[in-house]
């Protein structure tokens, strides 16, 4: 079987955004189970070099047998209308990035009919796959992103005797993400208590128009508890996030989907106080692997992490819950849901993940 994948990997740049990292963890993968010989279109050049990506496609429609695709909402656009006629002839499975796609379906029959026409529209979210369902978009299923990463071994958990407590961000660094939020909430926690109990480490790449307002506050709202830390490879995040009590997620930006910074967490045994967007459930269990609150209360944080601090052996006792949950996001229970669909004869559609 001969697998074509066509998505953003990026050139020869070093890209650490959430798509980028799935299609190469996607690629990574299929290559781990043996497919060395893959066939490659990589939509970093569809406006960098269009010509380029052109004969890249091509080759992908000539040699593969299966196509996988993973496209940004600009790539889907584009590339949709013609990946539903290449369809009748080629399995092609639709692996989809972040958390739009039962809305745009819901808004365009077009677009719906055109990834109806995909053998299987693979989504990240069990609601997900529920509304595609519920709108006649019958080949949707729930597979999880993941990464290739090596999860924290049980065996390792330390109690965490630090003082103070320290946390952590490890996403892009903008205003949607909450990144102010965070920083306010654990001033404000040190502040009512007297002292520097709490502190924060931010890591991910800063977005380029927020550079010089993120710099501003870290000095006027981090107060001297937050600190940039710079950005981790993707084959250090657990190493790196191992050593913190918790990872905050206060985000708020309205293409947030399924974040690979959750798997990330999850792998590392690090509990998480998430704000409850809108697939939060999906990924953070209140009370188990971590703390949710109410989207719209975004004062919460403050007091989440308070009660975090106040309650230390019991966050303590979610690392091993996050270990557990982290089995649902590993490469290899993931990759052999994808080849076991592929390598199937005849259509997958109505198989569930």
């Amino acid at each position: 079987m001969k697998i074509g994948v066509i998505g953003h990997l990026g050139g020869e740049c070093d890209f650490t955004d959430g798509q980028t990292v799935k299609t190469k963890a996607l690629v990574e993968g299929l290559r781990n189970k043996g497919y060395s010989n893959l066939i490659l279109a990589d939509t970093y050049y569809m406006k960098k070099s269009p010509l380029s990506f052109a004969k890249q496609l091509m080759q992908v429609f000539l040699r593969a047998d299966k196509i996988i695709v993973l496209l940004s909402d600009r790539g889907r656009k584009v590339l949709f209308p013609i990946l539903s006629r290449v369809s009748y002839r080629k399995g092609i499975y639709h692996y989809s990035i972040g958390g739009r796609l039962a809305k745009e379906a819901a808004e365009n029959d077009k677009y719906k009919r055109q990834i109806s026409a995909f053998r299987a529209n693979w989504v990240e979210s069990q609601k997900i796959a529920r509304e595609l369902n519920a709108m006649g978009v019958n080949n949707a299923s729930y597979l999880p992103n993941f990464k290739c990463i090596k999860m924290m071994d049980l065996s390792a958990i330390r109690t965490y005797k630090r003082d103070p407590f320290h946390f952590c961000m490890f996403s892009r660094v903008m205003p949607e993400k909450g990144v102010e939020d965070a920083m306010r909430a654990i001033r404000r926690v040190n502040e009512k208590i007297g002292e520097s109990v709490v502190l924060l480490d931010i890591y991910g790449p800063i977005e380029n128009k927020y550079e010089e307002r993120f710099q501003w506050a870290l000095k006027n709202i981090g107060g001297g508890y937050t600190r940039y830390c710079g950005i981790v490879p993707p084959n250090k995040s657990v190493d790196t996030l191992t050593k913190y009590f918790m990872l905050l997620f206060p985000t708020y930006w309205s293409g947030e989907g399924m974040p690979g910074t959750i798997i990330d967490a999850l792998a590392a045994g690090l509990p998480i106080i998430a704000r409850r967007w809108e697939f939060c459930d999906d990924m953070v269990d209140n009370n188990v692997t971590g703390l949710v609150y109410e989207f719209d209360q975004p004062e919460k944080l403050e007091e989440k992490i308070r009660w975090a601090i106040d309650n230390p052996s019991l966050i303590e006792n979610m690392k091993r819950n996050c270990l557990s949950k982290a089995i649902e996001y590993s490469e290899d229970r993931v990759m052999k849901n994808i080849i076991g669909q592929m390598m199937e004869s005849g259509d997958s559609n109505e198989r569930t993940v």
